[in-house]
Order: structure tokens, then C-alpha cells, then sequence
């Protein structure tokens, strides 16, 4: 399973509302990465907390790379220095996340 590559971002209205997450990359139906709706309602949603959800799923490409990045630097110092019991809690958090991410 792959996710529409990244970038990400909001779409907003004309009146500055959040309603959609795009991949302008992506040669597919625009706005298919996501719509930001109201709960059982209809209209654009115009809370920050909808702004803010918009803005954490447009990072989510990005944060899966960066986290990626991590895993292999969390590994090369574990195998340069030694383990620390925090250092493979970290990995750990690290690795759940990339799985929930990725469906893994």
C-alpha cells in the first residue's frame, strides 16, 4: 500500500476556510487526498481546530519521511554506541508510528 506523494496541502475557500488536503503533483482527481468536512453538518468547517487538522494531515508525507530518516539514524548510533533504554523507547515509538502511517 503507497500514500499519494507528497507535497500536501490545504485548499482553502474564498473565505479562508479549510476544505480540502491536494497533491498538486499528483496527476489525479484534485482534491483527492482528503476533504476537511463538519461533523454532521454541511459547509466548510470554520473552527482553528479544522484549520489545525488540515495543516497536520498536509504534513503527513513529510513527517513519514522525516520519521523514516530517523529510524535509520536511531539505528547507527545504537550500533556505534551502544543501546540506551530511552534510545530504544524512542525507536520503538518511532517504528509504531511508521507502522500505523504505512498499515504495517
Amino acid at each position: 500500500m503507497t500514500h499519494t506523494p507528497g507535497p500536501w496541502v490545504v485548499e482553502y475557500s474564498s473565505k479562508g476556510h479549510p476544505y480540502a488536503i491536494n497533491a498538486p503533483g499528483d496527476t489525479g482527481i484534485p482534491g483527492a487526498v482528503g476533504h476537511v468536512v463538519r461533523w454532521r453538518g454541511i459547509g466548510f468547517p470554520t473552527s482553528e481546530r479544522a484549520r489545525a487538522n488540515a495543516l497536520l494531515m498536509a504534513a503527513s508525507p513529510d513527517m513519514l519521511e522525516a520519521l523514516q530518516e530517523t529510524v535509520l539514524q536511531l539505528q547507527y548510533l545504537a550500533d556505534k554506541f551502544g543501546e540506551t533504554g530511552t534510545g530504544a523507547a524512542v525507536l520503538a515509538r518511532v517504528n509504531a508510528a511508521i507502522a500505523k502511517a504505512t498499515g504495517e
